[in-house]
């Protein structure tokens, strides 16, 4: 099985579309700010795209976040898991 599926990864994944939907943000909106097209958003949020290191700060600052933050939550979320 490839790795995008990985438990892992999934949470990295909700982590950033809990975030844009609480910043009342749309994916069109991020995609735009990003310079992507709205499907860009979308295929990663499906996991249908796998985002590298870059690609997930970039979001995060456009989310207003900080990548510090973002992953502070993030391994609270794994722990919490149990991974």
């Amino acid at each position: 099985m490839s790795l995008i599926y990985e438990p892992e990864y999934r949470v990295l994944i909700q982590c950033l579309k809990d975030y844009r939907v609480q910043s009342n943000i749309t994916q069109q909106e991020l995609a735009s700010h990003l310079g992507f097209s709205q499907s860009y958003v979308c295929k990663y949020e499906q996991s249908q795209k796998r985002l590298d290191f870059l690609e997930v700060r970039n979001i995060c600052m456009a989310l207003g976040i900080s990548l510090t933050e973002f992953v502070t939550d993030y391994e609270e979320r794994l722990r919490l898991g149990g991974f």
